[in-house]
């Protein structure tokens, strides 16, 4: 019996620590930004884009598995999108250490101070309606689902997206997003940066308004198991 007491408390803890998120940056999960930013392009050539973000805005995903990115439209959008399904051939994303917000170069790979990772490859789609519009700030759409989880175990980190143009909708997302011209006193260029280029195979960029971006994050498997052993040295001591 008290087997099977410890076994389904661990499975509550595990399933209530199952889906974390943060929103960076840290203080805009409630509030709009003050810009936007296209992602996607119909261009043939694609997009690539990256995002720096500082150490001390990620704290609490130390540890943590990240599995996915969340993005919201702008308030300013006056209807849901895209207004028909759309998809992407490839959206390949990768991730490591990297330099400082403030250091960031308009070489990609410059911006790595590491390895980079992917932790995604294939294609990507978007349902019909599936970002929607009418709030201040929007609710996060669809997450953009890693085909690996990445372990954050600390510092500054890099994110970049390659990605194929858009087909089916001919608009664009205007997505919430910090503007690079309203740095450092908002922000960019301290706590986060980007850059991006109308080419999914650029190897240089241009700054770019950084994206309103919800980290999806897991416990990785060894803060399970710590859970389970602190389970089971309390039930010893009892």
């Amino acid at each position: 019996m008290r087997r099977t007491v410890f076994a389904a408390s661990l499975f509550v803890l595990a399933a209530g620590s199952a889906a974390q998120a943060l929103v960076v940056p840290n203080g805009l999960e409630n509030t709009e930004a003050d810009g936007t930013f296209s992602l996607t392009t119909s261009s043939t050539a694609g997009r690539t884009f990256q995002l720096s973000m500082a150490a001390n805005q990620l704290t609490s995903l130390v540890g943590q598995q990240i599995t996915g990115l969340q993005w919201r439209l702008n308030g300013a959008a006056s209807a849901n999108w895209p207004p028909v399904d759309v998809s992407y051939a490839f959206w390949d994303v990768f991730m490591g250490p990297g330099v400082a917000p403030s250091a960031m170069s308009s070489t990609f790979a410059d911006n790595f101070t590491g390895a980079a990772t992917q932790v995604r490859s294939g294609g990507a789609m978007f349902t019909a309606g599936s970002f929607t519009a009418g709030g201040s700030p929007n609710a996060f759409g669809p997450a953009l689902n890693f085909t690996s989880p990445y372990l954050y175990t600390g510092g500054d980190l890099i994110i970049e997206m390659r990605f194929a143009q858009q087909i089916g909708a001919t608009t664009q997302s205007a997505f919430d997003a910090v503007l690079a011209s309203g740095g450092p006193a908002n922000g960019w260029g301290v706590d986060y940066a980007g850059r991006w280029t109308g080419n999914a195979a650029g190897t240089t960029g241009n700054n770019g308004n950084f994206l309103v971006t919800n980290l999806v994050a897991v416990p990785a498997p060894a803060s399970l198991a710590l859970l389970g052993l602190g389970l089971a040295a309390r039930r010893r001591s009892r």
